[in-house]
């Protein structure tokens, strides 16, 4: 496991020197990124930090429990401001996050921190924190947290708790790890309730959501030479059955219910003509080296990727035009 002690009281050190902090969520959110940036800014505030928070995707209501979470806003408006420091929260990289040409018109002299658990990340902040070991973000930041021997609250246990269980799928995939049981036992000891964590963030599913999710399961394909199962989603599926993208999550890991598929994955036309791939395994297989080919990341077990096109289904052929 890496060494992470001088890295903490590196970015220990700053946040005490900073007034002004804006912490950064990565676009298409998940429960990690908004619950790493919600115990975070906590933190901050119980520091008596002016903080601002930013996601460029509008948040899903399955994370309307979180405490604070109207406080995360997608306005342009936060990048002109003047900043210390700018902390940016499960961001393999700032394109990924979504904000690499937003961060060009911030005033200068800031310093930007990353704090992160994606094998693929460059290490782009003044400061890093990146360890590929963690669960999740949220499993970073309850060690940065110990580190400075924070004050628990209920509030803090939650918002890191969402993010680790969101990102282990309730404990279920292969990133849960001794650190993280061990971690999210001592949440729940300060005050977390991860039945309802689960409840809301994992088990709320509408009718709509079901349907689209049943034109994906109808769709199952099985490649045996590439040892891969696929299936995928167009604009058109969206429409007809009234729901957005959002709609997808959770789609992948419960096809991990398959017994045989040492691959899985799922394309989604996204608006304007992109195409966006994830891939999840249970082998022991490295799907960063997958995504990678085509300019994406993420994890060995969990990883995803972006094209440009849209999708074709004819004469039994899936294609990218």
């Amino acid at each position: 496991m890496q060494n992470h002690k001088t890295n903490s009281e590196n970015i220990k050190q700053e946040i005490d020197k900073a007034q002004n902090i804006l912490l950064i969520s990565h676009q298409k959110p998940d429960g990690d990124t908004i619950g790493s940036n919600l115990a975070l800014m906590a933190y901050l505030k119980k520091q008596n930090k002016n903080v601002s928070s930013f996601c460029l995707h509008k948040l899903q209501s399955s994370f309307d429990f979180l405490p604070n979470v109207h406080l995360i806003t997608d306005g342009y408006k936060v990048f002109t401001k003047q900043y210390d420091l700018v902390i940016s929260l499960d961001c393999a990289n700032l394109e990924y996050a979504g904000v690499n040409k937003l961060m060009t018109v911030l005033p200068l002299g800031y310093k930007l921190i990353n704090i992160d658990h994606h094998i693929t990340n460059p290490n782009y902040g003044d400061i890093n924190l990146v360890i590929p070991e963690s669960s999740s973000t949220a499993e970073v930041l309850y060690r940065l947290f110990k580190d400075w021997q924070v004050e628990w609250d209920s509030d803090i246990a939650t918002s890191i708790s969402c993010g680790m269980i969101t990102d282990t799928n309730g404990f279920t995939n292969a990133a849960t790890g001794y650190h993280c049981l061990y971690a999210a036992s001592e949440m729940v000891r300060q005050g977390a309730k991860p039945h309802d964590i689960i409840k809301n963030a994992l088990h709320n599913i509408d009718i709509d959501k079901l349907r689209i999710w049943g034109r994906a399961l109808e769709r199952l394909k099985e490649s045996k030479q590439h040892d891969i199962v696929y299936t995928w989603l167009s604009q058109a599926d969206f429409k007809e059955c009234d729901v957005d993208e959002n709609s997808t999550e959770g789609i992948i890991n419960f096809l991990h219910v398959l017994k045989d598929a040492k691959v899985i994955m799922i394309l989604t036309e996204m608006p304007n003509n992109l195409i966006k791939g994830s891939l999840r395994t249970e082998a022991n297989i490295d799907l960063t080296k997958l995504a990678k080919i085509f300019g994406g990341g993420g994890h060995k077990k969990a990883a995803g990727f972006s094209l440009p096109g849209r999708l074709v289904y004819d004469n039994n052929k899936l294609r990218i035009v």
